[in-house]
């Protein structure tokens, strides 16, 4: 039988799992945005690649830097969020067999705070390169 006071820490537990449960959920969701902005500038790529599209002098240039700018901040989030996964898992694996993982936890956290700030970096590099290289409005 379960004692009420194992119940009470693995609902500690969970309770615990879930400020990163919503920290994976916004990984996710930068992914989601990146991997639409990828998919967008390789469509772009091959329209000009292929003849299908109005070329602008240098665009296959910036438009391969987009998409590298856009890869990386992929492989950080992906990173990022791959982290907060671990954390969660060691999280509930040091509850169980009450172990002292809490540098574990703190350093997988840390870890992961640096590849989304890695991820929402390369992502703003991108939106520079995009942005940088509008046609003019006059």
């Amino acid at each position: 039988m379960v004692e009420p006071s194992e119940v009470a820490e693995i609902e500690r537990v969970i309770q615990l799992a879930i400020a990163p449960a919503f920290l994976l959920t916004a990984m996710a969701t930068l992914i989601n945005v990146l991997a639409g902005r990828l998919a967008r500038v390789v469509d772009r790529e091959r329209a000009v690649r292929d003849g299908a599209a109005e070329v602008v002098v240098g665009e296959r240039r910036i438009l391969v830097r987009r998409a590298w700018a856009a890869y990386r901040a992929i492989v950080c989030g992906v990173l990022a969020a791959t982290l907060i996964c671990l954390l969660i898992v060691t999280s509930f694996v040091g509850a169980f067999f009450e172990l002292g993982f809490a540098r574990a936890v703190g350093g997988l956290l840390v870890l992961a705070m640096f590849a989304a700030i890695a991820a929402l970096g390369y992502f703003l590099v991108e939106i520079r390169i995009a942005a940088q290289n509008l046609p003019n409005a006059d």
